[in-house]
């Protein structure tokens, strides 16, 4: 691992001199000579060669990038969503698929590996396969090169703070007119590929080829990673209505594994006494290892169950979106006069709802946040997640300790169990409603039940995002036993503009694909000017606010319309 770690640092180094080495020549200036050239006359034959020298350098970087992602495993997760026509929202969901995988370019031309899922296997459909999704990561993995397409340019354009170069690609006759066909963004700086949409023409692919809008970020260095595909599928038997037949978003994440945890010193041979250590270097009370020490074990057993989440790249790291849930958690306990003490609150990564508890730290998916309405809502989530730590019923010791044999990330899913009996989900919905009659959200009680009135709407629709993958399903143990919040007074109306009973998905929380840090967006959403506009629980296009590595901080990374 260290020996393929140097090789990657090593070849990075490598890159990122050639790129600066390019970009001090001139492919940029005459690609603006020629803009301007075809704005008021033909091209001359000069501009046309600074084009093809552009192009060159392009499709260089694309090579680079592509030889790099080799040396990464990250994770890749697609979450998609059929539609069907709607007479008031215009259209509407009726039915999802779910795939998680690891992204790996050397196994085979699938191009993923899949989690294990636990127990029954995922509802994916034959229409959908994760490669078709993962495939628009790339233009064309192997064969982007001048002797199989065309390029084009089409104008500059800047995405949020970086400048690009647009260009039209398109296959040649020779290759059959097969592979991709449509738009590269390419920033005028190191001359990589931040964005590009279209399609791909290949027969083997026809299945799976779908349109789609693929976006890169500045990661580390002078690289661009892939980060976001929105994809979107209409259905051609109308050609004068083309009616919405699937959407979905791609997600990656998890570049930089081998820095994940909160630990990181397993590999260090350590005493209790570390006498020998620099206090000007180290501190006495930091790396030691579990493995190692005299007495016992350092962490709790719910530590490592986080710290193998992590190490999986399915937990996000510890930040300021734990510290918010947290806050949240203290007043539930402190309006209850409840001296509970070392309750935390983490973040997994996925989208599917999802929360649950390990020993006294509650767990909240990505996509859960994302769609929570508002501090009153989230509320609730967590006060039935607390009753369980009070009640007891909490994961402790003697269970995590069951799973202290080695597996691998793919059967994680398959290897940790955070399920709870019905009976002790309705000691929890009891208990949680309680906490949260006394807490300060209880004066918000309707928005909590509308959030689930909306869920429950849509639970028949949506099975894979309402399937948890640890825990249980999130419908049947937060919709079923809280009836007292279901039956609130105010009812759920999809046409009141003011009502906003959930938010689409990806409209709250933002992910590093390098570090797997979050962030949460803190700007209030623009009130919608159409039930339409509404779209609880939905999928919806990525619009990324591009800029470089290491230039002032003037936006989010991702945003949502």
């Amino acid at each position: 691992m260290c020996a393929l770690r140097a090789l990657f640092w090593l070849g990075l180094a490598l890159f990122e001199v050639f790129a600066n080495g390019l970009a001090a020549g001139q492919s940029a200036p005459a690609l603006g000579a020629q803009t301007a050239t075809q704005e008021a006359s033909p091209v001359s034959a000069a501009n046309a060669i600074a084009f093809e020298e552009f192009v060159d350098l392009t499709i260089r970087q694309e090579r680079r990038l592509t030889d790099l992602m080799r040396n990464f495993k990250p994770v890749v997760e697609t979450y998609i969503q059929e539609e069907k026509s709607n007479s008031k929202l215009g259209s509407s969901p009726n039915g999802d698929d779910y795939f998680l995988s690891r992204l790996d370019l050397n196994v085979d031309d699938s191009m993923v590996r899949a989690f294990v899922p636990a127990g029954k296997k995922e509802n994916n459909r034959a229409t959908f396969a994760a490669a078709g999704f993962a495939q628009a990561l790339f233009p064309d993995l192997d064969h982007f090169d001048r002797r199989n397409y065309t390029f084009e340019f089409v104008r500059r354009e800047s995405l949020g703070e970086v400048r690009c170069a647009v260009v039209d690609v398109n296959p040649r006759q020779t290759t059959g007119n097969r592979g991709f066909v449509g738009r590269l963004w390419v920033e005028d700086q190191d001359h990589n590929i931040v964005r590009f949409t279209g399609t791909y023409t290949s027969k083997a692919t026809s299945k799976r080829a779908f349109h789609f809008d693929s976006w890169r970020l500045n990661t580390v260095s002078i690289i661009w990673m892939p980060a976001y595909v929105y994809t979107e599928e209409t259905s051609p038997q109308d050609s004068s209505k083309h009616s919405l037949r699937f959407k979905a978003q791609t997600r990656i994440w998890g570049y930089d594994l081998g820095n994940a945890g909160d630990h990181r010193e397993f590999a260090k041979p350590l005493t209790d006494t570390p006498a020998w250590i620099d206090p000007k270097r180290h501190e006495a009370s930091q790396n030691l290892s579990p493995a190692n020490t005299l007495g016992k074990t350092t962490y709790t057993p719910e530590d490592e169950v986080v710290e193998r989440l992590q190490v999986a790249g399915l937990m996000a790291n510890s930040g300021e979106v734990d510290h918010i849930l947290e806050t949240v958690i203290n007043n539930l306990l402190i309006s209850n006069d409840l001296d509970t003490a070392g309750v935390r609150c983490r973040v997994l990564l996925t989208t599917p709802l999802e929360s649950f508890v390990v020993g006294r730290t509650i767990v909240v998916s990505r996509g859960l946040l994302d769609v929570l309405p508002d501090e009153a809502t989230l509320a609730a989530v967590l006060a039935h997640e607390l009753a369980h730590i009070i009640l007891l019923h909490s994961v402790g010791a003697e269970y995590l300790s069951e799973h202290t044999l080695p597996f691998s990330d793919l059967k994680i899913f398959a290897s940790l169990n955070f399920h709870f009996d019905p009976a002790q989900e309705a000691d929890a919905d009891k208990k949680g409603l309680e906490l949260f009659s006394k807490s300060p959200y209880k004066d918000q009680l309707a928005n909590a039940g509308i959030f689930l009135k909306a869920l429950e709407a849509r639970s028949s629709q949506l099975p894979n995002l309402l399937h948890g993958r640890f825990s249980n399903d999130f419908g049947s143990s937060h919709l079923i036993g809280m009836q007292a919040l279901v039956h609130s007074p105010e009812h759920l109306q999809t046409e009141r503009l003011d009502q906003i009973p959930a938010l689409p998905l990806g409209s709250r929380i933002v992910v590093d694909p390098w570090s797997d840090r979050i962030e949460m967006l803190k700007s209030k959403a623009a009130p919608p000017l159409s039930a339409a506009e509404k779209m609880p629980f939905e999928v919806t296009p990525f619009y990324p606010y591009l800029k470089r590595l290491n230039a002032p901080d003037k936006s989010h990374a991702v945003t949502q319309p």
